[in-house]
């Protein structure tokens, strides 16, 4: 018999993160980091990618309600977002956004936000 091997993928690299009528804080620290979800229903999370690193693209869906979301991340990582949005924010407030448009790291925020808000900031 030839047995394969598990591959258990690094869970560090992987953002799985619910929130219901509470707040979760969150330091994320992979250095390959790949994606993930948010869930927010009445409740908050804050993610802080501030020592975290990414290789090309990675895609957070995020699915909230009556709730908020914030991202601290690196100067050097884009921020492309795809939110459908009903009576929600997305606001991009770092300093010098302009300076990413060409970096090869992508964040691509998408899935669905309702009466609430996603803030993106940097450190």
């Amino acid at each position: 018999m030839n047995f394969q091997p598990t591959i258990i993928p690094n869970s560090e690299d992987h953002l799985n993160s619910t929130a219901l009528f509470s707040g979760i804080k969150k330091t994320i620290l992979s250095k390959d980091f790949k994606g993930g979800k948010i869930s927010n229903l009445f409740g908050s999370t804050e993610i802080d990618f501030t020592n975290a690193d990414l290789n090309g693209t990675a895609i957070l869906d995020i699915s909230q309600a009556f709730g908020s979301t914030t991202i601290t991340v690196p100067g050097d990582w884009r921020i492309e977002s795809d939110l459908s949005q009903l009576f929600a924010v997305v606001d991009d407030n770092r300093n010098y956004v302009y300076q990413t448009n060409k970096s090869d790291k992508v964040l691509y925020l998408k899935g669905l936000s309702a009466c609430a808000s996603v803030e993106i900031q940097n450190y």
